[in-house]
């Protein structure tokens, strides 16, 4: 199971590294990016199955440790940046792993991107987040979502 998340992060984000357009709410695709999504399902027809309660830990961890607690909650309020808690019902994976690995080129290519930075005043720091590590934040973030839902 965890072999085929981490294979379906990985197809994502090489979608993503191909291109990132602007486009509706919580795309990551218009325009450049329209032959990268047509590799891949659609974000809404993407399954992920039960959240990885390991990997997930491993993304809080990372929260900590690449510094995204500097300028994101997940869970009580905007800080400089949007709270994330419940970042997976407003954004499709592909946006959320693009921003995390790649937020300058999102900037530059991604309305919804330009958007945020319009409400934040504040460009979202590259962290030199890895593919991998992108994901187990997903996961965190899945969990988190699924405990506020009462899943």
């Amino acid at each position: 199971m965890r072999v085929m998340k981490i294979e379906m992060a990985m197809m994502i984000a090489a979608t993503l590294m191909l291109g990132c357009g602007g486009g509706g709410e919580g795309s990551a695709d218009s325009g450049a990016g329209e032959a990268a999504s047509e590799a891949s399902a659609p974000a809404s027809q993407m399954e992920f199955g039960e959240i990885d309660e390991q990997l997930a830990a491993t993304g809080e961890g990372l929260m900590q440790s690449k510094g995204c607690t500097a300028c994101h909650r997940v869970g009580g309020g905007r800080l400089v940046g949007p709270d994330l808690l419940g970042v997976t019902q407003r954004r499709t994976p592909e946006f959320i792993i693009a921003m995390i690995v790649n937020p300058d080129s999102m900037l530059v290519n991604n309305e919804d991107a330009r958007q945020m930075l319009a409400e934040y005043f504040t460009p979202m720091a590259n962290q030199n987040v890895t593919r991998e590590d992108a994901l187990a934040l997903f996961e965190y973030f899945r969990l988190k979502d699924s405990q506020s839902n009462g899943e």
